[in-house]
């Protein structure tokens, strides 16, 4: 169901949880530093690319379900600041309480993921672009170019263990 210039009241909800949601994101993301730590600067650019990719699909939204995406990418960028404040001895600030809106279970759609890649309009790029650049195209490139460089044996030419020692290691037992 799409809502141009939207009023309904649960739309409008939703909205205004997201908007909360990403103003927290984007205050984390201009004002923590990584002080030096490659863990924290790796979270702190993860948080940065949800923001981005959340405020996009944020002003796209046409529908409590598109706001529900938008916001489950913001809670992942919040959870990569919340784990940098942590981790600077900062307190984390509340967890993202659960969505007060949620779209009827009438307008839900039970296609897959991988569905949604082949018949979108925009196809693999659209959901790349979408915020799942990183963890999907390393899933898949990994996958793909074991297989293609390893002849198949799970691991780039590493073993049937894929480059990791299933024997155990040796801990000094």
């Amino acid at each position: 169901m799409r809502h141009r210039n939207n009023t309904d009241d649960r739309f409008l909800a939703a909205h205004a949880d997201v908007d909360a949601l990403l103003q927290r994101l984007s205050h984390d993301v201009s004002t923590l530093e990584d002080q030096g730590d490659p863990v924290n600067r790796q979270a702190l650019a993860d948080a940065g690319e949800r923001y981005e990719t959340a405020e996009v699909q944020f002003g796209k939204a046409q529908s409590v379900g598109e706001l529900q995406v938008a916001r489950s990418i913001v809670v992942e960028g919040l959870q990569s600041t919340r784990g940098v404040r942590t981790r600077l001895g900062f307190d984390p600030g509340p967890e993202p309480a659960p969505p007060a809106v949620t779209e009827p279970a009438a307008e839900e759609s039970h296609h897959s993921w991988a569905e949604g890649l082949t018949h979108s309009r925009g196809g693999l790029g659209t959901a790349l672009g979408a915020g799942a650049a990183g963890g999907l195209l390393g899933l898949l490139g990994g996958s793909v170019l074991g297989e293609v460089m390893g002849d198949g044996d799970g691991g780039g030419g590493w073993g049937d263990g894929g480059g990791w020692d299933n024997g155990g290691g040796d801990w000094g037992d």
